[in-house]
């Protein structure tokens, strides 16, 4: 029940990214501003929440996953914010069209696979 909940939530995700995109809201200009480091660990813990409660419910390996890369994010966003920060540079080498597709498609492709593990 858990898994399925969280890739409703990613897929919800996935809509609200294109809504911003349509509006052209500046995501990445968002996410990479240390202003908003509250709010990015905020929204990072129901994932984290989620995704714990689902490996108790049922052990996989694609939910490990995507708790590690929570876990990892939340971690590094409270007690490195420096690291989180630094790959700004690497972000701004890519094209934002790229990029912006890059955050639909694994934002959907972890809400599909997250249905999925809740079905089998």
């Amino acid at each position: 029940m858990f898994s399925f909940i969280l890739g409703c939530l990613y897929l919800i995700l996935a809509l609200i990214i294109l809504f911003l995109i349509k509006e052209k809201f500046n995501i990445f200009g968002f996410i990479y501003n240390p202003n908003n480091r509250k709010f990015l660990v905020i929204f990072d813990i129901p994932f984290l929440l989620l995704s714990f409660a689902a490996i108790i419910e049922e052990v996989h390996w694609f939910v490990l996953i995507i708790f590690f890369m929570h876990a990892l994010n939340t971690m590094t966003l409270l007690i490195k914010p420096d690291i989180f920060y630094q790959s700004k540079g690497e972000m701004q080498l890519m094209e934002e069209e790229s990029l912006h597709n890059y955050l639909i498609i694994m934002t959907s492709i972890v809400g599909i696979g997250c249905l999925l593990v809740s079905y089998l």
